[in-house]
């Protein structure tokens, strides 16, 4: 009996590639709203209704809890080693293309990929305290998916 589960890494990598095309840019935006959509108390000596919805608390708490995710991101990140730390970097927050971060960093395109998929691996075990991203292999079935098949421009998502 192993220590840790196995890991499915292509659906790992698929969930993880998910995350980053997905849901980190609405985490970005999310963490970077301007306060200025948060609306100043009007003030009047007219009567008015107060609606019973609480939108300013809302936002304000919808922005803690993304700027909070984003840091958790950056932290992820952070314990990556080299150079899978520096590919996550130039994707996702650089919003550099993969062709040219592999040639950037001196790499062909098929190495490129596998380090691509290296580096989710390695975000996925970081970012599990926060979100598991982790698939794990279920006793019997094994992950039928090759390393080769992998894409990551690919916009079809095989959770």
């Amino acid at each position: 009996m192993a220590l840790l589960p196995e890991i499915d890494e292509a659906r790992t990598v698929e969930k993880v590639r998910y995350f980053f095309d997905k849901e980190f840019p609405t985490i970005q935006r999310m963490a970077h709203k301007s306060y200025v959509d948060v609306k100043s108390p009007i003030i009047s000596g007219m009567p008015s209704s107060r609606s019973i919805d609480n939108t300013t608390d809302e936002k304000l708490t919808n922005h803690a809890y993304a700027d909070v995710i984003l840091n958790e991101i950056i932290e992820a990140c952070r314990t990556m080693k080299y150079p899978h730390r520096d590919i996550v970097e130039l994707k996702y927050f650089k919003m550099v293309k993969w062709d040219k971060i592999f040639t950037r960093m001196g790499y062909s395109e098929s190495r490129g990929y596998q380090l691509v998929r290296e580096a989710f691996l390695q975000f996925a075990w970081a970012f599990a305290d926060t979100e598991d991203l982790r698939v794990f292999v279920i006793e019997g079935l094994k992950d039928q998916s090759k390393p080769e098949d992998f894409d990551p421009n690919s916009t079809v998502y095989k959770l």
